[in-house]
């Protein structure tokens, strides 16, 4: 019985001194900051949802729950990595943190992802140097001005490094992805470019960038045109170049533009939306909408902010693809159809030529008209040249480049007007141009 009894007594004591031994070594569920030099190494070891989310800094905000993290941040099936900021649901509980619904505000790597033990480096002379497992080069901030003391992932989202006086020497918001957070600016002649898809953080042909003139989203097609324009109120300049002088900050319910000129007090609403439930940030996404996002109970669509109609979007129906209230169907001719849907169950794919067009067989190429068809949103900010239909017509043919031309007559004679070739096709819509 005795032996019993002692097994009995050490195993009690066993797991006291256990419990003793956590509750005075309690985990850094806040950690905002590293100091150089300092490593990192992409595995489940890493604090957070070890499948999806890996924090490497965390920014907890015990008030709403809604916190900023740095770290590893994969999508299923958790193939390939991203260096990223994002919004995670965090809270801690019974010693432990739970992590949920994270939302990627920001990637260093965008067009390459990482596998498991890729490796950050944070050291003075470099600051951030993102490796792959092979130890091949990736990211890096290297040829900064000064030596850094440190890293920090601030309140409002923005990864700061910092030098010994604590003064910034390179931030995230100064270099945005896809996607804006309460506070951050779009000064003018910066990007923000749409992911690929939700899935694929490499940049995709939509950007959004500020202009002397308006905020505008364009399509990086041949040529880039423009598909948005918003014009900032009672403030107008004609000359459609870039202005350092002004800046647009997302602020509680709005999106301001500022002028540096003006004492920063222009104060002129290019979006205004609800107030944020918990908190809300913005993303140009891969189909071109820029929409408002909050959280409440989940991640959920605030507002679409162009406030525009669907057709007026240039890939909603593909290449060639005709939108007709948010429907897509192919050109067709008089004398036949020269086009066929990419995918007869999915007709936003768009369409194909059944015949190729190539500069080896000019003499063959021929133009069918489509009346009543127009190209995207914002033709009015396109270049064209002045001419008549036929002319515009035998341009286009003479360019064996040249896919389609698009004709605007003016009101006061119908055969003179506009033209502009496109060596590029992307969605058309009905209706004039």
């Amino acid at each position: 019985m005795l032996p019993q009894m002692a097994l009995t007594c050490l195993a009690f004591v066993a797991v006291l001194l256990f419990c003793f031994s956590f509750s005075v070594n309690p985990q850094p569920y806040n950690y905002p900051t590293a100091s150089a030099p300092a490593s990192w190494t992409n595995s489940p070891s890493l604090p957070g949802n070890s499948t999806s989310n890996r924090s490497l800094l965390l920014r907890l905000n015990a008030s709403r729950n809604m916190s900023f993290a740095t770290g590893f941040y994969c999508f299923p099936p958790c193939k390939s990595f991203y260096l990223s900021i994002y919004i995670i649901y965090a809270y801690v509980y019974d010693h432990f943190e739970y992590f949920r619904s994270p939302q990627v505000i920001w990637s260093a790597n965008r067009a390459r992802p990482v596998g498991e033990n890729a490796t950050l480096q944070l050291t003075s002379k470099d600051g951030l140097t993102l490796r792959d497992s092979d130890g091949s080069l990736v990211w890096s901030t290297s040829g900064l001005n000064r030596p850094v003391a440190g890293i920090n992932i601030t309140e409002a989202g923005n990864l700061v490094l910092f030098d010994i006086n604590n003064s910034t020497i390179l931030q995230s918001f100064d270099h945005p992805t896809d996607s804006l957070v309460m506070g951050q600016t779009l000064e003018g002649g910066m990007r923000i470019v749409a992911s690929s898809s939700s899935t694929d953080l490499a940049e995709s042909q939509f950007y959004l960038t500020l202009l002397a003139d308006g905020l505008y989203g364009f399509v990086n097609s041949d040529p880039p045109l423009s598909y948005y324009y918003g014009m900032f109120g009672n403030y107008y300049n004609s000359n459609r170049t870039v202005d350092t002088s002004i800046f647009i900050k997302f602020i509680n319910s709005s999106l301001t533009i500022f002028s540096t000129l003006s004492n920063n007090e222009m104060g002129t609403n290019v979006f205004e939306f609800p107030p944020p439930e918990t908190i809300q940030y913005m993303r140009l996404e891969s189909d071109g909408h820029l929409r408002l996002y909050d959280y409440d109970q989940g991640w959920k669509i605030v507002a679409d902010l162009f406030h525009m109609d669907t057709c007026n979007y240039p890939t909603v129906c593909g290449p060639y693809g005709i939108c007709n209230n948010g429907q897509c169907t192919c050109p067709a001719g008089t004398l036949g159809n020269y086009f066929k849907p990419v995918d007869n169950r999915r007709a936003e794919l768009g369409c194909y030529s059944i015949t190729n067009i190539t500069c080896q067989d000019v003499n063959n190429h021929h133009m069918f008209d489509l009346n009543n068809v127009s190209y995207f949103n914002n033709i009015d900010n396109v270049v064209f040249n002045a001419t008549d239909e036929e002319t515009c017509k035998k341009t286009c043919l003479g360019n064996c480049k040249c896919k389609a031309a698009l004709f605007q007559s003016t009101i006061e004679n119908s055969s003179v007007g506009r033209c502009l070739t496109l060596p590029e096709v992307l969605s058309l819509q009905n209706g004039p141009i």
